[in-house]
């Protein structure tokens, strides 16, 4: 029996994937396998490395929950389906989890679903998650570079074959089906930004997308809603006012974003104005007491006040995007973080030799507010989570942009490229 329902899994998941291809008209096309396989092995040496490498870790703990909740569904169908709309303590299987954080359970809840479908088979399950991460990946890169022709290398080196973006959003995690959310949602933003018509089935997709972004991970939905919001209402404000200078549209930008931002602010306990600066530092002083020294970003008095935490926004800025050093590195994993890190700082001291070209160039106010999003982000993450490996893991949410933001039309990429890249993936 579990030989059927492995073959069959498998042959779903061949089949999806070769229609997609088969469908496909894009540039993009000839690394459709090469980035699909990759992202699918990555999926399963995640779980290879938690188990001969860490041991225990979250993947195999929300697999394990994800059963329990299978188990029930075979034993008493209407239970389950209550329990995932309303899991709570009422229910017996309750103190089986191991999980009972809203957010963790969410993605259990979903696991279980896999579960019935693969009998139980962790690997198949991280292959189904990977593969839905891929494909939303995918449909966002086709839509960049419709936006931005010259910019093939880019996309498929940063969303498909960055290391740790294409590791860290695989398998059974939450941010393989976060990344997932967010890469649709901004394939949707990127539709409304060129004035297409998106259709009722797309927007309920969108919602979809959106509520399982928020119920995994808030705070990616929190930044990327109130940039998003604003980017097209300065769009909208910008053609109809005509404002005269780069300085007076940024001001602009800077305004409007205070109302998108406000309203985000009340939908989430841990972002209410008299709770967010102790949430940010609380969390820090956790990660603080359960790290090693060496393995933590360490900020000058951190306290829950604005000055408390604006002193230490420079430090948290170059620590979520440049660090762990090699000087730092103390595991191999470590260490390819480290090789990462090093090779970022050499794209951004060469992505800021085309800065003029930026500033003048007709996708500015789109790049301005990508760099608020990778800014805001990276703050709020380095700040309360200073582990550098978690901090590795959680900063997917904005690294794939930001590599895509240091390769697009980098003058020392495009010249690598012209002389080593194969011709059909040249930009």
């Amino acid at each position: 029996m579990d030989t059927v329902v492995g073959i069959v899994n498998g042959a779903f998941i061949a089949f999806i994937s070769y229609r997609v291809w088969l469908n496909d008209r894009s540039r993009l096309k000839p690394i459709y396998w090469p980035a699909l396989l990759f992202k699918l092995f990555s999926g399963i040496v995640l779980g290879l490395l938690y188990t001969f490498y860490y041991n225990v870790g979250d993947t195999f703990n929300y697999f394990n929950d994800g059963v329990r909740l299978a188990d029930l569904a075979r034993q008493d169908a209407g239970s389950y389906i209550s329990f995932l709309w309303s899991g709570d303590e009422s229910f017996p299987v309750w103190s089986d989890l191991i999980y009972k954080q809203p957010r963790a359970m969410f993605l259990s809840k979903i696991t279980s679903l896999f579960c019935i479908l693969t009998a139980d088979n962790y690997w198949f399950i991280a292959l189904h998650f990977s593969a839905v991460s891929f494909f939303s990946a995918w449909l966002l890169g086709k839509k960049i570079l419709i936006l931005v022709p010259d910019s093939r290398f880019a996309v498929a080196f940063a969303f498909f074959f960055f290391p740790s973006v294409v590791f860290w959003s695989s398998g059974v995690t939450k941010e393989s089906l976060a990344m997932a959310a967010l890469f649709f949602l901004c394939f949707i933003f990127l539709r409304l930004w060129a004035n297409e018509k998106v259709t009722l089935f797309e927007w309920l997709i969108t919602f979809l997308a959106a509520w399982m972004l928020w119920s995994l991970k808030y705070y990616y939905l929190a930044v990327f809603l109130p940039v998003a919001a604003t980017v097209l209402m300065a769009r909208w404000s910008f053609s109809r006012m005509m404002p005269e200078g780069l300085m007076i549209k940024v001001v602009l930008w800077c305004l409007i974003f205070i109302g998108p931002l406000l309203l985000i602010s009340v939908l989430h306990p841990n972002f209410y104005p008299e709770r967010f600066l102790e949430v940010v530092v609380s969390s820090y002083h956790e990660f603080l007491a359960i790290s090693s020294a060496q393995d933590v970003i360490h900020y000058d008095t951190m306290e829950p006040t604005p000055s408390g935490i604006v002193k230490n926004i420079p430090l948290a800025i170059f620590s979520g995007l440049y660090r762990p050093f090699f000087t730092e590195a103390r595991t191999v994993l470590q260490f390819l973080s480290a090789t990462e890190n090093f090779l970022l700082l050499i794209l951004t001291a060469t992505a800021l030799m085309r800065f003029k070209n930026v500033v003048k160039g007709k996708h500015r106010l789109l790049i301005f507010s990508l760099m608020i999003y990778i800014i805001i982000l990276c703050i709020f993450l380095a700040l309360s989570t200073p582990n550098f490996g978690t901090l590795s893991r959680y900063r997917v949410g904005f690294l794939p942009f930001f590599v895509f933001l240091l390769i697009a039309e980098n003058p020392l990429v495009t010249r690598l490229i012209k002389s080593k890249w194969p011709a059909n993936l040249a930009p």
